[in-house]
């Protein structure tokens, strides 16, 4: 059963389409499709259906408009009821997904950059909307939909040209264009896309038009935006690709010292790379373990990486690590990470997660390295759609359903040749080899003609100057004829298992020991701190035994002061030490970063200090953390590791450490690296669930709840919170009881409704002074005093917000003072002291920005400009806006988006721009909605007929009429400004 009412008012069904008779029953049936699962008011029905002056008989008409409704329906479903008689109205027992106009705006909301969801949205329009229906909620709808349509165009067409595809949108671009010639966000968008391939004329051209139309229209110019497209392109300026393309990853590891060798594989993936058709080049680089694939292929990568404009990413899939390979949803997680800005929102479902890599990769010519490959099934989702990517994959698997299902191609690496690893031991060992040729192919033979065997022999032999060739071979034909008669001989595995042992044998004890001890470490890179932990010695002597076997070939640099290990070797270094106790060396390794982590939260957010879990003091070195900067550069560095413990802890028999570093990292994590926190509080929950931990569990549900609010999945959030709410109550945890009501408050903020968000955050304020939590009343208090400003109430809410001061500063909790600092710079803003207003909000970001917290900083911004516009600086608070609006979009934050927007609209009228403000509010309508933000709804409607009111009489009327409904169903003050501007108007 497919509802449409994005054209005529159709039902879609497997036997055909249905129509609904005249038009009032159509209008009945697109009310009812409108409000689809929810329970209309026979009052609203007659409103919406008939207007201000229905018939004396309306309610008998309706009913049978409904009768029949519901017999078409039964009709076309039999046995089923569609229609739903309820106390005071009707209700259509259907899902919104049923209905195109939900589909569309779910897309819109939940994927508001993804141009093939985008795409797919759009074609749901079949003409005009409610086709042939006339009225005046009708007109007021359809008014709407043509807005969040053209916006849809826009948003679409934006993430095309990000993704190369300009040249697709140029004909809806134009088409829109010409249809809302004064929409400047369509102009700049077709002017983006016509630079793109190469139209630079025409870009002009139609910045001309657009700035004749402004002017004889509404004797304004072009705003910023438009002008600076403009500007751009006149200077051929490279800022402007750059903002048609997305981000340039260049992620290949260093070439590979003294590469040697592979001249026909090469060749090979030269001659596959070349072939010209649709399909992505997928090349699968199989072979034994120490072959040198991954040599192989970062060597060509580098010698071919001018082909690939658009970018080269790499990723270790660690598919025989002797931990757990990298799960595919948390590979995409990184390879987005890479292609968005920083702090785009990466989707929750791994199909989703796909389908964006798919479109953010689709028509750029860019090289993708999936390395390590464990199973074809690990590859799959990561694969592009397009024939602009080559994909190189390696693996000791054969790949075999890549090659079969996918068309992939295969190259195959063998043992090296030869004359090949003999003049790789040349070049590695230098003159010695050529004068020793038979010793030296004796030599190769024996480290089997691997790469890897052959570097780390190279390596013995140049520690070893004065030693013969031929003497080393002999040492080394006697160890290995000694495993031979413990393995059955002729075993690759055990030739290169004694090349391993014949280069740690040369090692001193402590660094054999120290090599044992890396092969027990979860996380992939290491450094000093956490190889003291795990073998248990002094830092410094941890920093001698890394350069020891960094010289000795066993691990390799991988960044400053950071360093990784080639898996075989990890495997081989975790079976070595037969006195090594792995299983004190684990629980020093995880008491280190269990300590730093805590020091470093410390440090960032003392005032929280008590609620995070006690950590017993580390016996191994930790780094000092002596301020916030060097406390988030940690935190920021050892991210990764810290995430590859939990994931370790989870399955490795720890479960209690992942959710210790959950609940640790709660406040850094909150509104920042998503897809970390995301994967972190999974593992925690499952970690909690394995243990009983009930407690934990609802704990790690808060801290999802916090990373789905931060994404807009407010539905997610809300489920999280009730859900660790009831688990609190069944352990009888109040304090956390406390916390979740204050966030399921803080979700009811977010969208406007403040008296129910006063409610809740008043019965936080209660649980937390029974069990004598400041923190948490000092937060609540924060909250509960800025909804009451916004609620008119300024004598409550100065009294709340200074007790939250006094609380915050009794604690040290600089970031909750902050918050404080915003809710009076509000204050003061409707108190009528503008000054002060821009002062507290400045000295909040200042704050932020110290701590790191970009998010919370945006809000400070635009606080800070709402208070110039009061000030009468129209100009400077536009500049405040649009930099509270970057970060906000850089950190995901779809309801400070719709502030800044309306900010940002708000200024551009008051400096007398109303063409901007008109597309800066109509963006906010459209992000606000998407967003569930009911207030920015009503502020973006209002700042519409504001720009409407001079020109268009009766749409800036119908704006103020959804305003003014909203603000009184929200029960805000800002309804009585909003009528007084009605009645001026009228």
């Amino acid at each position: 059963m497919d509802f449409r009412v994005l054209g005529p008012i159709r039902l879609h069904t497997a036997g055909g389409s249905i129509g609904f008779g005249e038009p009032r029953r159509q209008a009945v049936l697109a009310v009812l499709l409108f409000e689809a699962g929810r329970t209309v008011d026979v009052d609203v029905l007659v409103d919406r259906v008939w207007g201000e002056s229905p018939p004396r008989q309306v309610r008998r008409s309706l009913q049978a408009h409904i009768t029949r409704i519901r017999r078409a329906l039964e009709q076309a479903d039999p046995g089923s009821t569609y229609v739903a008689r309820e106390a005071g109205g009707y209700r259509l027992v259907v899902r919104p997904e049923q209905v195109d106009v939900h589909r569309f705006r779910n897309a819109l909301r939940n994927h508001p950059t993804d141009a093939a969801t985008l795409r797919s949205a759009l074609s749901l329009w079949y003409g005009e909307p409610l086709a042939g229906l006339r009225g005046h909620w009708v007109e007021r709808t359809r008014r709407t939909l043509r807005e969040e349509h053209a916006a849809a165009v826009v948003a679409w067409a934006e993430a095309e040209i990000r993704g190369g595809g300009a040249a697709s949108t140029i004909t809806q671009l134009t088409e829109l264009t010409d249809e809302y010639p004064l929409r400047e966000t369509a102009a700049a968008a077709l002017m983006r896309a016509l630079y793109a391939v190469d139209r630079g004329a025409d870009a002009l051209a139609q910045y001309e038009r657009t700035r004749r139309v402004l002017r004889e229209e509404l004797g304004a110019d072009p705003g910023p935006e438009l002008a600076a497209v403009h500007g751009a392109i006149l200077r051929h300026d490279p800022r402007l690709t750059a903002t048609v393309r997305a981000a340039v990853p260049a992620q290949l590891p260093a070439d590979i010292t003294a590469f040697t060798g592979r001249a026909e594989e090469l060749a090979e993936l030269d001659r596959l790379t070349g072939r010209t058709g649709d399909e992505p080049v997928v090349i699968g680089v199989t072979g034994t373990a120490g072959s040198g694939k991954t040599a192989t292929v970062v060597h060509w990568c580098h010698r071919e990486r001018s082909r690939f404009p658009d970018g080269q990413l790499y990723l270790d899939l660690c598919g025989y690590d002797p931990g757990e390979p990298l799960p595919p949803t948390e590979a995409l997680a990184m390879l987005l990470t890479a292609l968005l800005p920083a702090g785009a929102k990466i989707p929750l479902r791994p199909e989703e997660r796909a389908a964006r890599f798919r479109t953010e990769v689709s028509a750029r010519r860019m090289l993708v390295v999936l390395d390590n490959a464990a199973t074809v099934e690990q590859v799959r989702p990561l694969l592009p759609g397009t024939s602009t990517c080559v994909v190189m994959v390696t693996s000791r698997d054969s790949l075999a359903g890549l090659v079969a299902l996918h068309g992939a191609h295969r190259v195959q690496l063998d043992r090296l040749p030869a004359a090949d690893s003999v003049a790789l031991l040349g070049r590695l060992i230098g003159d010695r080899v050529t004068a020793a040729p038979e010793a030296a192919a004796a030599l190769a033979e024996r480290c089997v003609r691997l790469p890897l065997t052959l570097r780390l022999a190279a390596e013995h032999a140049v520690s070893r100057p004065t030693t013969s060739l031929a003497r080393l071979v002999d040492e080394l034909q006697a160890a290995q004829r000694a495993l031979d008669l413990l393995s059955g001989g002729d075993d690759q595995r055990a030739a290169v298992r004694v090349v391993f042992s014949w280069s740690l044998r040369r090692l001193s004890p402590a660094a054999r020991r120290s090599f044992a001890a890396l092969g027990r470490h979860p996380a992939p890179l290491f450094d000093a701190y956490a190889l003291a932990a795990l073998a248990g010695c002094p830092l410094d002597e941890a920093r001698r035994q890394l350069d020891v076997l960094v010289r000795a070939h066993l691990i390799h640099p991988a960044g400053a002061d950071r360093f990784g290990m080639h898996d075989l070797l990890k495997a081989y270094a975790a079976e070595t030490g037969d006195d090594f106790d792995a299983h004190t060396a684990l629980d020093r390794v995880y008491g280190y970063y269990l300590a730093t982590v805590s020091a470093a939260m410390d440090c960032l957010y003392p005032g929280e200090a008590h609620r995070r879990p006690s950590v017993a003091a580390p016996v191994s070195p930790v780094p000092a953390i002596t301020n916030v900067d060097v406390a988030r550069d940690w935190l920021g560095t050892e991210l990764p590791a810290v995430q590859a413990l939990v994931a370790r802890a989870v399955t490795r028999g720890r479960p209690e450490h992942a959710v210790t570093l959950s609940a640790l990292l709660f406040r850094y994590l909150d509104g920042h690296h998503q897809a970390v926190a995301l994967a972190i509080n999974r593992d925690a929950q499952a970690a909690a669930r394995a243990t009983g931990d009930r407690a934990a569990e609802a704990n790690a549900r808060i801290a999802l709840g916090g990373v789905h609010h931060q994404a807009g999945r407010i539905e997610l959030a809300a489920a999280e919170m009730w859900a660790a709410h009831t688990l609190f109550e069944e352990v009888g945890d109040v304090l956390g009881q406390a916390r979740a009501l204050g966030n399921v408050g803080m979700l009811t903020e977010s969208a406007g409704r403040y008296p129910r968000a006063a409610y809740y955050y008043a019965r936080a304020l209660t649980l937390f002074q029974q069990v004598g939590d400041v923190t948490g009343q000092a937060h609540v208090l924060t909250r509960l005093g800025t909804v009451e400003v916004r609620m008119g109430d300024g004598t409550a809410g100065r009294q709340h917000l200074d007790e939250a001061k006094v609380l915050h500063r009794r604690a040290g909790h600089r970031f909750g003072e902050a918050w404080v600092k915003m809710g009076l710079g509000e204050l003061a803003a409707v108190e009528g002291r503008p000054a002060e207003a821009v002062r507290l909000h400045s000295e909040a970001a200042r704050t932020f920005a110290e701590l790191g917290h970009g998010d919370s900083e945006a809000w400070a911004i635009d606080g800070r400009g709402r208070a110039e516009s009061l000030s009468g600086h129209p100009f400077t608070a536009a500049d405040q806006h649009r930099q509270a609006l970057e970060q906000f979009r850089r950190h995901g934050d779809q309801v400070g988006e719709s502030w800044a927007l309306n900010g940002l609209g708000e200024a551009c009228q008051a400096d007398g721009y109303p063409a901007m403000a008109r597309s800066h509010h109509a963006e906010a309508l459209v992000v606000a909605t998407r967003a569930g933000c009911q207030e920015q709804i009503a502020r973006a409607r209002r700042g519409l007929a504001r720009a409407a009111a001079p020109v268009d009489t009766q749409t800036a009327r119908q704006h103020y009429d959804h305003a003014i409904a909203i603000y009184t169903e929200l029960g805000l003050s800002a309804v009585e400004a909003t009528r007084a501007e009605l009645a001026i108007l009228t």
